[in-house]
């Protein structure tokens, strides 16, 4: 347990926060967040394993379609052949958090590799689950 805490300190540590566009119109629906984060042990996201730096990005307009609205690129720019991965997320509310925050989950395998089940955004009160 002690080393699960360390290491997610670790971790956070080495977050690098990206910046948050939002319209200034209050009534403009179309939203993207983005952040830079860095993880220094493996983590899994859906099918793929994570390791390094890692552009995440959340578009509101794609959401609203139906698409994927969540995106993960290796490096620090959107980049269509470094695309991780992506997926619909789920919403949930939250309370608005200061720093991007990654939520774990530990599944019983025998790497015991911590896998994402949520993020959300600095200042944004909207947590994204993994499907």
């Amino acid at each position: 347990m002690k080393r699960m805490i360390l290491a997610l300190v670790a971790l956070f540590g080495l977050l690098v926060l990206g910046g948050s566009l939002c319209p200034t119109d209050s009534q403009a629906a179309a939203r993207r967040e983005t952040a830079v984060v860095e993880f220094a042990q493996t983590v899994k996201l859906g099918g793929a394993l994570l390791r390094g730096e890692y552009l995440v990005v959340h578009d509101e307009e794609r959401m609203a379609r139906g698409e994927a609205c969540t995106y993960v690129y290796h490096g620090r720019q959107i980049d269509e052949t470094k695309l991780v991965t992506s997926f619909h997320c789920i919403h949930v509310d939250r309370e608005a958090t200061a720093a991007f925050k990654v939520t774990f989950v530990r599944r019983p395998t025998s790497f015991e590799i911590p896998e994402i089940k949520e993020i959300q955004f600095a200042g944004s009160r909207d947590g994204h689950k993994v499907p």
